[in-house]
């Protein structure tokens, strides 16, 4: 069987976002050399808040990471609002969840959890060599075969394995032969915060307190309001789905900045108390939501693709930063010294074989649940048809185990 004679490889991470750095944490736990590829300055993430279940904040606390340094909140419900007068129509309590699951459902502020990320993987403390962030590095041109990567700048780097996690628009996934096929979502969002310091000002500290992801809308229809607090409850967070012919948004990116006013005239008959949020809100971006049909592959020679370049998807599970998470846990898993006798070759396809079909059907409940709110995980679980998502199979998901037996079965096969 082919194997490897050294222990410690050199792994190259194109894309320094959550997904990237996740990976470059869980390889240098593992022994790696690791190299961070950033295009641009580390500038860092933009968004409002993130949240990570259980399946996310394990290899979290796997990997050592200090998560209350990146200023959670704990999430203890899921609350349901009626959306014109905003009463509470129903609640999912978490009471249990760290019992059920192993870990708290943590919501961060993107950013807080993108440079407390950076630091673990960067820090001369902890396990494993730090990773290395080279800046002002787009890659152009990846040869999958070789691992040989050509930047826009004139150098290249050869490595032993490559991690494309360079997001939705990826370009080295077109390098490994796959081509997306994207078509524009019926749903648009904006995304704004506040502060603590404004919702006490206009008497709505309540949603600093409720520890909850809160929802209004998303019966059957496109609108749908998601608000919850993180940043050590300093930040409250919305994000605010509508249909797409509202305002026929065309521009590209999740950047473009708009006002409260257009916010609130989005959402007429809302809550009042939402309406009051809108308008004394700050950092108010939208951004057009597209749909990406699964991909034919993942990996190629000594190459893969992670995160968003992997399995883009809606918002609507709050999934997307978890299941990057879990695909560098993956990798972690496989990239350590338990598997050590598989060539990276191997590696990367049982890593492909293990998380493409956890993160496609991810895919598919995100997409359902878009235009209803039941296809949730949380809500679900009340409820459950056949082909739904649960919030157990999301949760208490054991990866070691799974591939353990993927790694088994692979064996007897070649023996």
């Amino acid at each position: 069987m082919p194997g490897r004679t050294e222990s410690s490889l050199s792994i190259g991470i194109i894309g320094s976002g959550l997904g990237g750095l996740s990976a470059a944490i869980a390889l240098r736990r593992a022994g790696h050399r690791v190299t961070l590829y950033e295009r641009y300055d580390f500038g860092g993430e933009v968004g409002a808040s993130l949240s990570v279940a259980s399946n996310g904040s394990r290899f979290l606390e796997e990997w050592a990471v200090d998560i209350p340094a990146a200023r959670p909140v704990v999430l203890r419900n899921l609350i349901r609002h009626e959306y014109v007068s905003g009463a509470v129509q129903g609640t999912y309590p978490l009471g249990d969840y760290r019992e059920r699951f192993g870990t708290d459902y943590n919501n961060f502020h993107r950013i807080d959890l993108h440079n407390h990320l950076k630091g673990v993987a960067l820090s001369q403390s902890g396990e494993g060599r730090p990773a290395e962030l080279k800046t002002w590095h787009r890659a152009c041109k990846l040869d999958p075969e070789s691992g040989k990567i050509t930047f826009e700048n004139g150098a290249e780097a050869v490595h032993d394995a490559v991690v494309c996690a360079d997001g939705i628009r990826s370009v080295m996934r077109e390098q490994l032969g796959v081509v997306p096929e994207v078509a524009p979502s019926t749903s648009c969002c904006y995304r704004c915060i506040i502060y603590a310091d404004k919702l006490r000002e206009l008497g709505l500290e309540e949603f600093l307190d409720n520890d909850a992801i809160e929802f209004w809308g998303g019966d059957h229809d496109k609108t749908k309001i998601v608000l919850s607090a993180c940043s050590d409850k300093n930040v409250v967070s919305c994000y605010c789905f509508y249909p797409a012919e509202k305002n026929d948004l065309k521009e590209d990116g999740w950047n473009i900045s708009t006002t409260g006013e257009n916010l609130a005239a989005t959402f007429p008959g809302l809550d009042p108390r939402l309406i009051t949020l809108f308008l004394n809100a700050e950092d108010i971006k939208m951004w057009r939501l597209y749909n990406h049909d699964p991909y034919p592959y993942w990996s190629k020679g000594r190459c893969t693709l992670l995160g968003d370049a992997a399995h883009p998807m809606m918002p609507d599970q709050s999934q997307g930063a978890c299941m990057a998470i879990e695909d560098a846990g993956a990798l972690g898993i496989l990239f350590s010294e338990k598997y050590a006798d598989l060539s990276v070759e191997e590696r990367l396809r049982l890593y492909e074989a293990e998380r493409k079909p956890r993160a496609t059907k991810l895919q598919a409940a995100s997409k359902r649940a878009r235009e209803n709110l039941n296809e949730r995980i949380g809500w679900s679980s009340k409820d459950t048809k056949p082909g739904m998502l649960t919030i157990e199979e999301v949760c208490g998901y054991d990866m070691h185990a799974h591939i353990a037996e993927l790694v088994r079965v692979s064996r007897e096969a070649a023996a």
